[in-house]
């Protein structure tokens, strides 16, 4: 056993497909390719039903058969931007992310953010007792030059918060990437999201970014990234250790849920081999376990 306290199920396929396919199954959008395009307006389907993910379902049954005493299930979401990004509005892909759902944000404050509230409650319902919304396209909609497609901060705010009502547990928001400070300040108004995951090992800029005063003010806890997710060298132990004291300063404490920078399907194809890419990615697990527990003991706590 690695050790983990808090392990997610696993996602063995793209975390866009898994849930977009229902949606593809119940007429609402159609593959060209590999692209998703919407079939008729999306408000249609509302009330969509049937949404499951067996990936989940059989984590869960293997966690209660095999009676293993995990402090937390976590369940990450693909968030309500990100969904919206990969769907476009016509087979017309010429006008790239302009094209897409995203840029209208009545759609994502409306259907996107009740199909994946949907998602949250279905994994709450199963036993998942923390849930993470994926939204890397949040880097892109927030920068320093303003907001894309006529967003406010508030519009953002509201979809992010809509989407997690029905969250059972804690939930908290993972986002790749080069991060704005704005995006943080506006990720931090969302009552609900508690955790908030950046990578800090492949993107070591970010810890720039990190605002101790926004996360006491909103009461907000940093769930580091410390190993990469698509470099297949497991990292020395000393250097991530070395890192973790840094956002530990950082933050003045306020750290927990320590992962790697992502997930780990971008170690897939990197070295040819899936099953030493697979063991590759439970030493970087171990890596992270052992350095936690040293960091933990060394402070006494």
């Amino acid at each position: 056993m690695i050790g983990l306290d808090a392990p997610t199920y696993p996602q063995l396929r793209s975390f866009i497909e898994i849930y977009l396919d229902p949606l593809v199954d119940q007429g609402a959008l159609y593959k060209v390719k590999d692209v998703f395009v919407a079939s008729k307006e999306l408000h249609e389907f509302l009330e969509s039903k049937s949404f499951r993910v067996l990936e989940a379902e059989i984590a869960v049954k293997a966690v209660k058969s095999w009676k293993l005493g995990f402090k937390w299930l976590r369940a990450p979401v693909t968030g309500p931007f990100t969904l919206a990004s990969r769907i476009y509005l016509r087979e017309d892909l010429s006008g790239g992310v302009s094209s897409t759902a995203l840029s209208r944000k009545e759609l994502v404050k409306g259907f996107f953010a009740d199909y994946v509230g949907k998602a949250v409650e279905y994994m709450s319902n199963l036993g998942y007792n923390i849930v993470f919304l994926d939204e890397p396209s949040l880097t892109f909609i927030i920068g320093g030059r303003g907001l894309l497609f006529n967003y406010r901060e508030e519009d953002i705010v509201d979809a992010l918060e809509y989407a997690v009502r029905s969250a059972k547990g804690e939930v908290g928001i993972h986002v790749c990437g080069r991060l704005h400070h704005r995006l943080l300040e506006v990720i931090m108004e969302v009552p609900r999201i508690k955790y908030i995951s950046v990578e800090l090992h492949d993107t070591p800029q970010n810890l720039e970014v990190i605002d101790k005063s926004l996360l006491e003010k909103h009461d907000k806890i940093l769930s580091p990234g410390v190993v990469s997710a698509k470099n297949p060298s497991v990292e020395d132990s000393e250097k991530v250790h070395s890192l973790l004291k840094a956002v530990y300063e950082r933050t003045s404490g306020r750290i927990d849920l320590v992962s790697g920078d992502c997930g780990f399907r971008g170690l897939k194809g990197s070295i040819g081999d899936e099953e030493r890419e697979y063991s590759i990615a439970l030493s970087k697990l171990e890596t992270i376990v052992r350095t936690v527990r040293k960091f933990t003991w060394s402070r006494g706590s």
